[in-house]
């Protein structure tokens, strides 16, 4: 029956990503990897984030390569066949891609079978809490680098737990098994340290505990049990880490420049490797000391420092994390406060406390807490918190929860927490606009190609950032113009529209015109009587939810409560003669 359950909701998780889901969570889902793909292997008009600009990269490109790269290199070669019709569209750019992360997110999945059965607990009630959770239904089924992150730590949580329990579930432990964990090990700790050097975070426990266990099942905190330990992951270290930094070089066009320079200047070697060192793309460094400025984190927005353990560790696992803080509370409180009673020396007192911290084999649950909270407080010490940063602690709270059987008696007050949540970010946050570009890719693509097509201007006004390659326009079609005004005032809205009004008389015939489109929500729809032009109403979509400008509670429930949770399309009309607000048009 419960695998029956587990196999429902996996089916359940690759069907909604190709439904597809019309919820928005945050840009960073489509900037930090589909958007400049599409634009490097499709030739698509894209907007490039600063975070890949060639002279101060902050990410790595080889995963956003080996993930939307590869989903958009399959979708170019389909659509080049000619055998699938009009398969490059708006569905495709957008389902393509998250489909190839849905299947990956099945990694986590295996990893929490697995530590389940290694740790002793039952793993189809960790499978079903794990499938069912709004975070493996809607985050992994995204392209975040932290879904990336998430499966990269699984990984890593389980080639640790077969290394240090391996001795106590088998009689004579396979040397050879060890030797290759220890390999991939050392792969899985460059990979995620590439993708987001936050991983450094989540790998402190985990490798702590393999570092100082040694071939007797035993630990060892010593300096020479560790330095064993790291020297047998040195090789996989170094290689992957030349093989991210030569891909990135080569990617951002340093490494050819340099090439070209020592070929045609036959300039000396000691020059050259001077030259070529100063032009390494190091894109971790680059992220670390962007994000220790306080300064620049500030622009992407402060927190305080509490906002993980209170309201993001809530809105992620629910009930699962406060059962977590209730474990950790009860652990502090009987290995410290009542250790203090005991009338022991204090250097057999902390060998005590060390032999009953991590024992051969070490307290599953602790070890757990462990893994949770040290990540989650090192993430709290930097003043830009947002909830999907801690995504691939789904793992160690999954299987914590199981451990804790009194959780299990609240399973109705999960399952409407995860439903009520993945309605929230899979359908309704900024749920309009991936819609809207559908339909906007649908109208661009539906003219005939004559040489007087009509130009289009796209508004885009206190929405997420428009991810372009939706759109499917050329790269090369200066026709159609994507304008982001994101959270301007009113002002930068009328003095925009005007502006491309005022161009009108002076290029374009009557045969020849241009479209202006607005796209904005329905809370935002009152503004626009200050503006002096008119429109009429194109397309509007429901359901869109903008935190940003939420909608008025009383409105909800008054006539115009679909209006405050939809997205509009206006066309504009004309620009008024006179400035007279009563003659304005809503529609």
């Amino acid at each position: 029956m419960l695998r029956m359950v587990w196999l429902a909701l996996g089916f359940f998780r690759v069907l909604w990503c190709l439904a597809p889901q019309t919820g928005y969570i945050h840009p960073d889902e489509f900037f930090q990897s589909p958007e400049v793909m599409a634009g490097d292997i499709l030739n698509v008009k894209t907007f490039r984030s600063w975070e890949f600009n060639t002279s101060y990269p902050i990410r790595s490109v080889l995963f956003p390569l080996i993930t939307t790269g590869f989903s958009f290199i399959v979708l170019k070669t389909l659509h080049n066949s000619g055998h699938f019709g009009s398969i490059l569209n708006s569905y495709s750019l957008l389902v393509f891609p998250r489909f190839y992360l849905t299947c990956l997110s099945f990694i986590l999945d295996y990893s929490v079978y697995q530590l389940a059965c290694l740790w002793g607990t039952d793993p189809w009630h960790a499978l079903i809490l794990l499938s069912g959770s709004h975070v493996m239904l809607v985050f992994y089924t995204r392209t975040f680098s932290n879904a990336l992150e998430g499966v990269l730590f699984a990984l890593l949580l389980l080639l640790v737990a077969m290394d240090t329990t391996q001795g106590c579930v088998a009689p004579h432990p396979r040397k050879k098994e060890r030797r290759n964990n220890k390999h991939l090990i050392g792969i899985v700790l460059v990979s995620g340290f590439f993708n987001r050097p936050t991983f450094i975070c989540y790998t402190l426990v985990p490798m702590l505990l393999w570092l100082s266990h040694d071939q007797k099942d035993t630990f060892q905190f010593n300096l020479r049990t560790i330095s064993k330990r790291s020297l047998g992951i040195f090789s996989p270290v170094i290689v992957t880490t030349c093989i991210f930094i030569i891909v990135d070089i080569l990617y951002f066009g340093s490494l050819f420049s340099e090439i070209d320079w020592f070929l045609k200047g036959g300039n000396a070697g000691h020059k050259h490797i001077v030259n070529l060192s100063q032009r390494l793309v190091l894109t971790p460094l680059n992220f670390i000391r962007y994000n220790l400025d306080p300064e620049n984190l500030s622009t992407h927005g402060r927190h305080p420092w509490f906002t993980h353990l209170t309201v993001n560790g809530l809105l992620m696992f629910g009930v699962l994390h406060l059962s977590a803080v209730i474990t950790a509370f009860r652990i502090v409180i009987h290995k410290f406060v009542c250790a203090n009673k005991c009338h022991v020396p204090r250097k057999q007192q902390f060998e005590k406390k060390l032999r009953t911290h991590f024992p051969a084999t070490p307290s599953v649950a602790e070890y757990l807490i462990l893994v949770y909270f040290v990540p989650l407080i090192i993430l709290s010490l930097f003043n830009h918190q947002e909830a999907r940063f801690l995504s691939p602690l789904i793992v160690p709270v999954v299987i914590h929860g199981v451990l804790n059987y009194d959780m299990l008696r609240g399973r109705t007050v999960i399952i409407v927490f995860n439903i009520l949540c993945s309605v929230l970010f899979g359908c309704l946050h900024q749920g309009g606009l991936i819609p809207c570009l559908s339909y906007l890719e649908k109208v661009l693509h539906s003219e005939d190609p004559v040489a007087n097509q009509p130009e289009h201007s796209l508004i885009f006004y206190h929405t997420y950032m428009p991810p372009r390659y939706l759109l499917n326009v050329r790269s090369d079609q200066e026709s159609i113009k994507i304008i982001d005004l994101g959270g301007s005032d009113v002002s930068v809205l009328n003095n925009t529209v005007n502006g491309l009004l005022d161009y009108l008389p002076s290029k374009h015939s009557e045969h020849n015109q241009i479209n202006i489109f607005i796209i904005t929500p329905g809370t935002v729809e009152y503004t626009m009587k200050y503006c002096d032009f008119q429109w009429v109403t194109v397309a509007s979509f429901f359901p869109h939810l903008s935190m940003e400008n939420p909608p008025e509670i009383p409105l909800l429930f008054s006539k115009d409560g679909l209006n405050q949770l939809s997205l509009y399309i206006f066309k504009v009309h004309k620009k008024l003669k006179t400035l007279n607000f009563n003659s304005l048009q809503f529609d």
